[in-house]
């Protein structure tokens, strides 16, 4: 087993963090490619999207990409691309009571840092899925799974407080072969 994070990052640590504010948002596509997109003003709306996914019915894949992107920030014309500040992932069994989740952020510095949730147990019954266009092939490890309402806590603890990992839950550090940049994590 990985040892867990103790490593934890503020806001303003990370790129544009320090001059804009972060707006979480967040994408969902179900099974018949109906598609929600929504920013979160308020840990109050963010719990109403989340209550809405994670009683979604049942689909091969609910898996949920959310960013932190910086409000007013443009980035320069020409400019390289770049990835938003944090972007967090997950999938969650509403039945067997068990989610995982992927995070990862860019630093001032511009250099990534990647977690995954760790559970308590292994959980090899489970198959939870990274990537939705890729469930076959992208799998959250099974050490992953931790309980669905600790997991849905530290989704509005990342979207809301200071402090990255959200200590809701326990995360470990991942590599980037492990954890990769969802789509529509760039400008």
């Amino acid at each position: 087993m990985t040892r867990p994070t103790s490593r934890r990052f503020r806001r303003a640590d990370l790129a544009h963090g320090a001059d804009h504010v972060l707006v979480p948002t967040a994408t969902f596509t179900d099974a018949a490619t109906s598609s929600f997109a929504a920013s979160f003003g308020s840990a109050s709306a963010l719990r109403a999207f989340l209550d809405l996914v994670s009683h979604y019915p049942a689909a091969p894949t609910s898996t949920v990409c959310m960013f932190l992107k910086p409000r007013g920030y443009t980035p320069p014309p020409f400019a390289p691309p770049e990835f938003v500040p944090s972007s967090l992932y997950f999938d969650l069994d509403r039945a067997a009571g068990f989610a995982a989740a992927a995070m990862l952020i860019i630093d001032a510095n511009g250099e990534s840092h990647q977690w995954l949730t760790q559970g308590a147990t292994s959980r090899e019954d489970l198959k939870l899925v990274m990537d939705p266009d890729n469930p076959d092939f992208s799998l959250f490890p099974a050490d992953s799974a931790v309980p669905v309402r600790q997991l849905l806590d530290a989704v509005v603890e990342w979207a809301f407080t200071d402090a990255l990992p959200p200590a809701a839950v326990t995360w470990r550090r991942a590599t980037e072969d492990e954890v990769g940049w969802p789509v529509g994590a760039g400008y």
